[in-house]
């Protein structure tokens, strides 16, 4: 028994199991995660080991080389690279993706124990770091209310802090702007050198004077009570009377040589918001979480601190980064639904038949339903690449649906009951919506073996391809068992001929639709007709226009990500010259602040920054930003790009400062357009070469702010200690280095606590006491015969200090990064510099210079496309060449895959978008979509020439009957990714180079399967030799005479026979053979045993065999089958039987009815 006869006899546990999978699929909505990309593992490990009081070349030598050598050898290490500094060697291990970073992290471990001896005495053991892209913070809180940045700095700290990191999902809330509050002990030099003190003495004074410890039990009669010693200081006056040492009998106090008071720390950063001092709290989300989901709880946290505030402090999101992913996702979907909504119409207009819409219009969202579903079950998120997914998927999986509909309708068209109907339109297209769907999944199983090659792009696109699988095998799923039972039980399909349109309205909009078909069939026919009758010509201008668009793919705008706006922020990056004072840095960044708010419409805040550091990165004072922060893009008056510009009109009026703007979203996918490294052990000459490379860079239009990433040295003051006179003092440099330290940043000795906080008692001198570089030689050291200054055994020396050194795979390396301001492709840029650079300079022979940007990144991921799409070919070959049988025909189908770069070449051009690697998904995607209708086509070619049909008018027959069914299946995969071709918004932007791939691709590929596929089949396929009917007709005319057919012919004469006494009238029986098309077997049955009561038969319900005209095989060239009963009638009832079959002969002259009497 068939597939879809046993489904139609079960149709309400059909319907029941894909309501409770809807129900199941729309109540995942809610479990779903959502995130504006895939959840990534990246692929890098950072060992980090501190090095105290090292310059970078002894970190080079004694720490970064010993852990390298050892590290070099880890399993799946892709490069390594390292950054030697003042202190501090950080090593950064790059694996490829896909690697078990546990694994990973576990091999470093192993290799680490071996070398850790081998590191000198004085450096730290090695901390192994994973890097997390959720580092960074996801939103940024701003108190505002009338108090000084200091005081809301305090009590974000105090009340607001660990209340947001309660919140589950987030990593950490830390605070940005104003001063942590302290007791500051601030001490006069001179009173200090009186006493004979200094700083470490009264550093120590003081912690021993805050103290409480437990003294054990004692017992009291009954009672035991329980000592403690209590002497921590409870008020600043405590402090200020603080002993420190006894001279001469008199006791010397905090305040004899001080005062301590409640203060700030010293400044070394500052926030601005919106032009006004501020204070805010970032938050960063812990690694695997989702972003939108920690969003949500932070904000009904927000609202729960915000009602323990004062009623002055009001909570503020200033930036919050899942707006951008609540954008995109809202967007997407919207794109999603147009498609379905056009994907319908279009459906409409082709089958004028409101069942058959509304049936395909529930097949299509219960599909989607139940690809979330299993999204949901597996983990996958709803992110803005398995939402590309979707959409594709909207206009591919009506597809199966359709073939299925057309068919039922088509017998309902012809009389058949609807179950029947249903049964056989479902049953013998199967094969045919498998085939279709197994070709299109075919090209994404090549991504699978690569995924590690495309590196990040590999973990974008994985998104992508399980959600059109999944969402493919669900429409298949859904085609084959609901769409039957629909149009079969309980939406049955209606026929005009049984219920004629009677609704004027309906009636002429049918007809105009059925008028436009016609004129398109018939325009298409006489252009076929054409083509087929001028060969040549036509493969000619087809190959001609195919050769012209490969001319023109080198003209096209080509970029990892593609170019344009859609950023929400612009970061302006401001360095100054390293050492510049907290003051001047904010005066520069204060002054493109001011430009910001004069020039830039439509912001939404501003944030100025300078000296915060991020979680890893140190704070600088001579570093600052300036964050522009902007509405959804449909709303935005000044992009992004435009921002950039207005700013970067002001650069020259900065001489001093190093100026740049950080990556949008583009950038921090698939890095600068142009990185040039300089690669060489001697630091000084790669250093120069960078600097003249920076400057040819920097005369070229087209190129932006121009970096290099290792910084020139530190302005320093160095104390150079006399050995032998500090030895004779009693002093060592140790104390001399710690004593410095103490006087000019301070050392927290103790902690006071007041009202269940707790401040920082941090010893310090006074500012005037710290602010000249001589006031260095008047600090005192003890030695062995008292207080020395440093004056007597050290000299202060100005200069540079040491520079951070940077390598790679164990090399030196300096980078020179920039990005491409213009349209202008990366190689033309590259190419520029090159001949620019050889026309100023002479690079030394010791220096190696290698261009490593986004053209390089493209080149690599070129080549891996390359072998995905051979590797597609190769496998809807294989499936097309297994469904026909034959080597000829997916050849033929294979022709028109090439010819989709014209439509996808001419796209670009005409709108002027930049081709992006995400085209390449769209285009390999074409690749499975556009042979499914040249399968239709050939198939239903073949039918034709085994017909007996002439091979140019069975091709030109094939075409024009075919150009239904093509139209609509393409049509409704282009309106259903049309809207994403407009995704102008925000990180959506993306995706849009898929769709417009797929547009272009498959409006010319369908054009070639319309015209040069029937002309490459008639010059490729064998016409099909005529068979000599002779025989056939003697016989014929033997059995009927001249003028009648076979079968009527034989049941006039077996009607004779019968009434003339031929046939024995001892028998009472005679016997009859009826063959027909199984969709009129219920009507042949009913009619017969309502003519004949008694009659009795056999049913075999599938018959396969050569009739009158044509073969039944029962295959995918021939689709429909036969059954055939074998009746057994008294021979009075012969004539009604004959009757009968003549009756429904007329009613159904289609479905091949002929009566066979024994």
């Amino acid at each position: 028994m068939s597939l879809s006869r046993k489904t139609l006899e079960h149709p309400v546990l059909v319907l029941i199991v894909f309501a409770l999978l809807g129900i199941i699929g729309i109540s995942s909505f809610n479990n779903i995660a959502i995130s504006l990309f895939p959840d990534i593992d990246s692929p890098y490990v950072m060992v980090l080991t501190t090095y105290s009081n090292a310059g970078p070349e002894s970190v080079e030598k004694s720490v970064t080389k010993v852990l390298e050598s050892s590290l070099v050898s880890v399993n799946g290490l892709k490069e390594l690279s390292s950054s030697s500094s003042e202190g501090s060697s950080m090593v950064f291990l790059e694996f490829n993706y896909g690697t078990d970073l546990e694994s990973a992290v576990n091999d470093v471990r192993d290799k680490l124990d071996r070398v850790k001896r081998s590191l000198p005495d004085g450096a730290s053991t090695p901390s192994i770091f994973k890097m997390d892209a959720s580092a960074m913070p996801i939103m940024r809180i701003a108190m505002r209310g009338n108090r000084s940045t200091d005081d809301l700095r305090q009590i974000a700290e105090d009340d607001v802090i660990d209340i947001l990191e309660q919140t589950d999902g987030v990593a950490e809330a830390s605070v940005s702007g104003g001063r942590a509050k302290i007791v500051r002990v601030e001490i006069s030099e001179n009173r200090l050198a009186a006493y004979g003190l200094n700083i470490s003495t009264v550093s120590s004074a003081l912690a021993k004077q805050n103290f409480e410890l437990g003294g054990g039990k004692i017992t009291e009669g009954k009672m035991n009570y329980v000592v403690r010693t209590t002497g921590e200081y409870s008020t600043v006056d405590e402090i200020d009377d603080t002993v420190i040492t006894t001279v001469n009998g008199y006791d010397v106090k905090l305040r004899d040589i001080g005062n301590a008071f409640m203060g700030y720390e010293d400044a070394s950063s500052t926030v601005y918001i919106n032009g006004e001092p501020g204070v805010y709290v970032s938050i960063t989300k812990q690694s695997g979480t989702n972003s939108v989901t920690v969003a949500n709880a932070t904000y009904k946290k927000i609202e729960q601190v915000q009602a323990t505030l004062p009623s002055d402090i009001t909570l503020e999101i200033i930036s919050d980064d899942t707006t951008a992913i609540r954008d995109t996702i809202s967007t997407l979907v919207t794109s999603a639904w147009q498609g379905l909504l056009l994907a319908v119409i279009i459906l409409f207009v082709f089958l004028q038949n409101f069942k058959s819409t509304l049936i395909i219009s529930i097949s299509i969202p219960l599909s989607l339903v139940i690809t979330i579903m299993c999204m949901s079950f597996a983990g996958i998120t709803l992110n803005m690449m398995t939402l590309t997914g979707l959409i594709l998927g909207v206009g591919m999986i009506v597809d199966a649906s359709i073939v299925i509909i057309e068919n039922i309708y088509a017998y309902r068209s012809r009389g058949a009951k609807p179950k029947i109907s249903a049964v056989l339109g479902s049953q013998e297209m199967l094969m045919s919506v498998i085939s279709g769907n197994l070709t299109t999944i075919c090209v994404f199983v090549p991504f699978l073996f690569f995924l590690k090659d495309l590196e990040m792009m590999g973990q974008m696109f994985k998104g992508i391809i399980f959600t059109v699988v999944i969402a493919l095998v669900s429409s298949l799923f859904v085609a084959i068992f609901l769409v039957p039972v629909l149009a079969g039980k309980f939406l049955p399909l209606s026929n005009r001929a049984e219920k004629p349109v009677q609704n004027r309205v309906l009636k002429a909009m049918y007809a105009s639709f059925q008028n436009i078909i016609n004129a398109l069939t018939k325009v298409y026919r006489r252009g076929l007709k054409s083509a087929l009758d001028h060969r040549a010509v036509t493969i000619v201008v087809s190959v001609s226009v195919l050769f012209m668009a490969l001319a023109l793919f080198p003209t096209l705008k080509i970029n990892m990500m593609g170019r344009g706006g859609g950023d929400d922020s612009v970061t302006l990056n401001v360095t100054m010259p390293t050492g510049t004072s907290l003051a001047e840095t904010t005066k520069v960044v204060q002054a493109f602040e001011t430009i910001a708010k004069e020039e830039i419409r439509g912001y939404t805040t501003l944030i100025m920054s300078v000296g915060t550091g991020g979680r890893i990165s140190s704070a600088s004072t001579y570093t600052g930003s300036l964050s522009i922060r902007l509405p959804e893009t449909s709303k935005q008056i000044d992009t992004s790009e435009t921002i950039q510009k207005k700013l970067r009109a002001h650069f020259d009026e900065f001489a001093d400062a190093q100026l740049s703007f950080g990556a949008g979203w583009r950038g921090q996918i698939s890095g600068s357009d142009i990185v040039i490294k300089i690669r060489s052990d001697d630091l000084e000459t790669a250093l120069s070469v960078s600097d003249k490379i920076k400057d040819v860079m920097e005369k070229i239009d087209a190129i932006g702010e121009v970096t290099i990433d290792t910084k020139k040295g530190l302005p320093q003051v160095e104390v150079v200690i006399d050995r032998q006179r500090a030895y004779a003092f009693g002093i060592d440099v140790t104390t001399v280095a710690r004593e410095i330290n103490y006087a000019m940043n301070g050392v927290t000795s103790t902690v006071f606590r007041s009202n269940g906080k707790e401040y920082d008692v941090v010893v310090m001198y006074r500012p005037e006491d710290r602010d000249k570089v001589s006031d260095l030689e008047s600090i005192y050291v003890r030695g062995t015969n008292g207080m020395v200054s440093v004056a007597n055994f050290a000299s202060l020396k100005k200069g540079l200090g040491p520079v951070s050194i940077n390598r790679e795979n164990q090399s030196r390396v300096i980078e020179v990064s920039a990005d491409i301001i213009s349209d202008e492709n990366a190689n033309v840029v590259e190419n520029e510099i090159k001949s620019r650079i050889a026309d100023t300079f002479v690079i030394p022979e010791n220096v190696t210079v290698s261009y490593e940007g986004s053209w390089s990144d493209v080149q690599k991921q070129k080549n891996v496309y390359g072998l995905i799409a051979l590797m597609a070919l190769l496998l809807v070959f294989g499936v097309m060449a297994a469904t026909y049988e034959s080597f000829k025909a997916p050849l033929i189908n294979m022709m028109t895959i090439p010819f989709l770069i014209i439509g996808v070449v001419f796209i670009y051009k005409f709108t002027g978008q930049t081709m992006a690697m995400t085209s390449m998904v769209g285009i390999i995607m074409l690749v499975g979509i556009v042979v499914n209708n040249g399968i239709i086509l050939v198939d239903y070619t073949n039918l034709l020439i085994d017909r007996g049909m002439k091979m140019k008018e069975a091709c030109l027959e094939a075409g024009a009957s075919r150009l239904r069914p093509v139209l609509m299946t393409t049509l409704t995969t282009i309106l259903g990714t049309l809207p994403m071709c407009f995704q102008f918004e925000g990180t959506a932007q993306m995706v849009q180079p898929i769709g417009l791939s797929i547009v272009g691709g498959l409006t010319s590929s369908t054009f070639v399967t319309l015209f040069i596929i029937p002309v490459l089949y008639s010059l490729v396929m064998k016409e099909k030799k005529s068979v000599d009917t002779g025989v056939a007709q003697a016989l014929a005319d033997f059995i009927i005479g001249e003028g009648g057919d076979v079968e009527t012919g034989a049941v006039q004469m077996s009607a004779y026979a019968v009434q003339s006494g031929d046939v024995p009238a001892e028998q009472d029986y005679v016997q009859a053979g009826i063959v027909a098309n199984q969709s009129v077997e219920d009507d042949i049955i009913e009619t017969l045993e309502q003519a004949v009561p008694d009659i009795r038969y056999t049913i075999i319900p599938t018959v396969n065999g050569r009739g009158g005209d044509n073969y039944k095989l029962g295959t995918a060239t021939w689709p429909e089958q036969n059954f055939m009963m074998i009746a057994y009638m008294k021979r009075k009832n012969v004539a009604t039987v004959s009757a009968a079959v003549r009756m429904l002969k007329k009613k159904f002259p289609k479905e091949g009815i002929k009566l066979f009497l024994v």
